[in-house]
């Protein structure tokens, strides 16, 4: 994956911690490869969250971005 990388632009990833359909450890190794990559990147496990994006997400999201990209 690492030749395949075409933009480092800072990342957010965000996921639930009770996701049954993408496991949580998941996040984990995102992170973990794009930080090996030098791709800067915050995360956040939402708490009693499963396989959907709740409001809390959108707010942290929408923060992100606003702290990040000028908007």
């Amino acid at each position: 994956l690492a030749k395949r990388i075409s933009s480092t632009t800072k990342m957010l990833l965000l996921h639930g911690d009770k996701d049954a359909v993408v496991p949580s450890s998941n996040l984990l190794e995102a992170k973990d490869f794009l930080l090996r990559n030098k791709i800067e990147v915050e995360t956040n496990m939402i708490s009693d969250c499963d396989h959907h994006i709740p409001i809390k997400a959108s707010s942290i999201a929408l923060n992100y971005l606003k702290k990040n990209f000028s908007i």
